[in-house]
């Protein structure tokens, strides 16, 4: 946790349903808190479902509160059960780190100077007096509120994460909303899929297949006829000649290198050279020893 480059959040459970009380629970964050030292830190104060923040004692909220002075740390509510706060949660997380690690790079002078040779501010010039307001549509300015219930409460109903999938008809963008969830065949510029079947479509099919067949028997004919009998020689006779052939060809060649690989190169010396040689590297030559065995 001390070489991580991350923002730290801690758990604190308000409610102690854990079995811990909160003074319990800041004595185990004093503990380890030199392990991020110097970190974005978030206190979450979980399970607000079951006991409300406001509902603490003076004592208690006190104690939160300077704990999360002395350390530099953001209190956010929060609870899975009701998902209250978790947004804020992750928003604050990613924010905090964020500016924590540009701080980190702007202390570094070369990371600095980097950063900035990266950018570049673009001013565009006016080229004309028209006006030109901006475009949001109504809906995006009036907000567009989804009717029924939401993924979240559907994954709820049908056994929770793991068991649910959202389903793809919520990425369908529809004139009438009644649309969404209609079962196929779908209906598309008052047609019905129905209304572009072919009734022949049977018949077609099975044209196709006998037609396919017929090809099938006619390539199977031929390849009879090349292995009929010509000149009293068969196709298949004339693939395990050339077969043979080709063996041998290759046995050939294999023989050739082999051969050519263990031949032995001899190698004639000259007396004269080889006396001269080594009385130059300072060894005694008997010449009437060497003559007698260099013949």
């Amino acid at each position: 946790m001390a070489h991580l480059n991350a923002a730290i959040l801690f758990m604190l459970d308000i409610s102690e349903s854990c079995g811990y009380t909160i003074e319990q629970q800041i004595e185990l964050f004093n503990s380890i808190k030199p392990l991020f030292v110097a970190k974005p830190l978030v206190i979450c104060l979980t399970k607000i479902d079951l006991q409300k923040y406001a509902d603490l004692d003076k004592d208690e909220k006190d104690k939160i509160e300077q704990l999360a002075k002395a350390s530099n740390a953001y209190l956010i509510q929060m609870s899975n059960t009701t998902k209250v706060g978790i947004e804020d949660v992750k928003t604050k997380a990613c924010d905090i780190l964020l500016d924590h690690r540009l701080t980190q790079k702007a202390k570094d002078p070369k990371k600095a100077e980097a950063i900035l040779n990266r950018l570049h501010i673009a001013e565009p010039k006016k080229r004309d007096n028209v006006a030109r307001p901006e475009c949001i549509p109504d809906s995006v300015r009036m907000g567009v509120k989804k009717q029924g219930k939401t993924v979240v409460e559907l994954q709820e109903e049908f056994g929770g994460a793991g068991n649910f999938h959202i389903p793809v008809e919520e990425h369908y963008i529809l004139e009438n909303e009644d649309w969404r969830y209609d079962k196929y065949p779908e209906f598309y510029n008052g047609s019905n899929v129905m209304d572009f079947y072919d009734p022949d479509i049977t018949a077609k099919l099975d044209a196709l297949e006998k037609e396919e067949a017929e090809i099938l028997k006619m390539e199977a004919m031929q390849d009879d006829a090349m292995d009929s009998e010509e000149d009293g020689i068969t196709m298949t006779e004339l693939r395990t000649s050339l077969k043979e052939v080709r063996n041998k060809k290759a046995l050939k060649k294999l023989n050739r290198k082999l051969k050519s690989k263990n031949r032995v190169v001899q190698k004639n010396v000259d007396y004269d050279d080889m006396v001269e040689d080594l009385e130059s590297k300072g060894i005694a030559v008997n010449r009437e020893s060497l003559r007698s065995r260099s013949k």
